[in-house]
């Protein structure tokens, strides 16, 4: 990962005030609307010192960059990542995440309903085949624990922030590579903006900020846009324009 990058990042979140992780909780946001962008690591440099006065970030024993590893699971036929490109309502995510420097890991699903709210469980674990991992699968899910494998990993740092009134979080998320087997890609260019709360645009003036910036909101998830682009897929179509802006993005210096 770009050290660089990170410690630009770690500068510029100095001038925002803390929020503990115990803060934090109240904003988990386990049931809420997600909307996502993508925009150049430049883009984000000046957009944070913009956030300074109306946002927290999130700090734990004085740190507020934040390594994560993240193994996706998927069936042989890679049902969950066909449902995602096909659009369907009612979708699943499984996955592995770990927390690097508290070295703390996580199954998680994730859960994106009709209604496009995201709801999300996990439990303490690092084992994917774990008593309580195929429980949680088998009772939260319709797929067979035992027959997932996994499909990729991604590495990424972040940094979360929380709006003052303690309504919405953003997670931001840089330094991203994508492993599988030998084969390695890193999108050290790319940023991804996340904004999560309960209801779809409750927090408007974080929108009108990056609208004003020409930042739009696009369909992005790692573990569909890694998959596409380390894999020769069949089917893969409606992730093209993303990848365009992704691969336009990456490639700016």
């Amino acid at each position: 990962m770009d050290r660089e990058k990170k410690n630009k990042i770690g500068q510029l979140l100095k001038n925002i005030k803390p929020i503990s992780l115990q803060e934090i909780e109240c904003v988990s946001l386990m049931n809420r609307v997600d909307k996502k962008f993508i925009l150049s690591f430049n883009d984000l440099l000046q957009i944070i010192p913009e956030l300074e006065q109306n946002y927290t970030v999130l700090t734990i024993e004085g740190q507020r960059v934040f390594t994560y590893k993240t193994d996706y699971y998927d069936t042989p036929d890679l049902e969950m990542f066909l449902n995602h490109h096909n659009g369907k309502l009612n979708r699943y995510k499984i996955r592995q995440r770990k927390y690097i420097e508290s070295d703390l890991e996580f199954i998680e699903i994730k859960f994106k309903n009709n209604k496009g709210q995201t709801l999300k469980k996990r439990i303490k674990n690092n084992q994917i085949n774990s008593n309580d991992a195929v429980q949680l699968i088998s009772q939260s899910t319709p797929y067979d624990p035992h027959l997932l494998t996994r499909k990729i990993t991604t590495y990424f740092n972040r940094f979360t922030l929380v709006d003052n009134q303690k309504t919405s979080r953003i997670t931001v998320d840089f330094n991203l590579r994508f492993a599988e087997m030998e084969r390695d890609i890193r999108l050290e260019n790319l940023v991804i903006f996340e904004i999560k709360q309960e209801k779809e645009y409750a927090n408007k003036n974080i929108y009108a900020l990056l609208k004003e910036k020409s930042i739009r909101p696009c369909s992005v998830s790692k573990y569909c846009i890694g998959l596409t682009l380390m894999n020769n897929l069949p089917k893969a179509n409606i992730f093209k324009d993303t990848i365009r802006k992704i691969n336009r993005i990456n490639h700016v210096s």
